[in-house]
């Protein structure tokens, strides 16, 4: 039931629940229960990414790269591969294969996922 959900995930949201954040933000991408809005899309996917949520911030990181935003992507994937998103070690993978992120860095957010 799509507005039990949305208002648990807004109550869960203003108490600063990361996940909830985070499937606020999926909600308002994809239109379920609500109507779709970019705006409040991106608002709780970056409350949860802030919050330490890593599939928030993979998420984010893919938006970025859409945008063009490589080096903002890159930090993104950082940040999410360090909280041990795999999916983000991939794609730093490829970014080190394309020249946009360094061999240092890459190295460090290895260390750090596997860790």
């Amino acid at each position: 039931d799509y507005d039990t959900a949305f208002e648990y995930f807004t109550k869960a949201a203003e108490l600063g629940d990361a996940s909830a954040h985070h499937e606020l933000s999926i909600m308002y991408q994809k239109g379920g229960g609500v109507e779709k809005d970019e705006k409040m899309e991106l608002f709780h996917l970056v409350e949860a990414a802030i919050a330490g949520h890593p599939d928030a911030r993979y998420n984010l990181a893919l938006k970025e790269g859409r945008n063009k935003r490589f080096e903002r992507a890159v930090k993104h994937f950082i940040i999410a591969a360090n909280l041990g998103d795999d999916e983000s070690i991939q794609q730093l993978k490829k970014c080190y294969k394309y020249g946009d992120v360094s061999k240092d860095d890459f190295a460090a957010a290895l260390r750090a996922h596997q860790a």
